[in-house]
């Protein structure tokens, strides 16, 4: 039954790129009669869970969905958290591989660095702590580093609010940048990617928006942080007209 009434909403956004919450409240009072706030909070969460939904903005949805993206953890960065979380137990952290990126872009890079960042009263602490435990740590970002032939771990203070997600590696929980954060980070942080620059920025940005689900209030509440909003805005209806309508 509920099925069905699943599948009769998907028919009726399917050609609307975007709809707002006031839109899907008032397709359940025309298709189901009355029905409570508290109730259109919950199948609002049922269809997102059941990927049916997908929230672009805040309040508003639409029924194409695409996956969330999930990075991929190796051994490297399962003992990096693993290192982390015992010695930084409860503490809110963020492991960023730089080759993520190769997924996105047009040339392939090997640039051998982790990003760590960590609460901003612990970040000094971390970066000696990794030091003395045999990672090589990097922290004066002049000058080029494009040569790296051993795996660097790059130290930063993580900005409040940052938005991040759990993977679960066996045992081991490692916490990862959302992809909202990612794009964030390549356009505002020019010294770590100065390797994304130009036509591969924006081939980086449309492989992203193309192939997996983008909240944009996350983007952009992240950007405004890093002061890159109006910038960032700017740079996406420029290069991808229509997409934020």
């Amino acid at each position: 039954m509920r099925k069905t009434a699943d599948g009769r909403l998907i028919r009726f956004f399917e050609n609307k790129n975007s709809f707002s919450r006031q839109e899907l409240y008032n397709y359940f009072l025309q298709t189901e009669g009355e029905i409570k706030k508290g109730t259109l909070s919950w199948r609002i969460y049922d269809l997102k869970k059941k990927n049916m939904l997908n929230e672009v903005r805040k309040g508003y949805y639409t029924t194409k969905t695409k996956p969330v993206y999930t990075p991929t953890t190796d051994a490297y960065l399962i003992k990096l958290a693993a290192f982390i979380q015992k010695n930084y137990r409860y503490a809110r952290y963020c492991l960023t591989d730089v080759n993520w990126l190769n997924e996105f872009t047009i040339h392939q890079f090997n640039q051998q660095m982790v990003i760590t960042e960590i609460e901003k009263d612990l970040e000094e602490s971390l970066a000696h702590n990794l030091a003395d435990n045999g990672y090589n740590i990097l922290r004066d970002l002049r000058g080029s580093f494009m040569k790296i032939y051993q795996k660097m771990v790059i130290s930063f203070p993580l900005i409040s609010r940052a938005p991040i997600q759990k993977i679960t590696d066996g045992r081991t929980i490692v916490m990862v940048p959302t992809l909202e954060k990612i794009m964030v980070d390549i356009y505002q942080d020019q010294k770590i990617y100065h390797f994304i620059q130009g036509e591969e920025m924006i081939r980086v940005f449309e492989n992203a928006i193309t192939r997996y689900s983008i909240n944009y209030s996350t983007l952009f509440t992240y950007a405004k942080r890093r002061g890159k909003e109006d910038e960032l805005r700017t740079f996406i209806n420029g290069n991808f007209p229509g997409i934020l309508n």
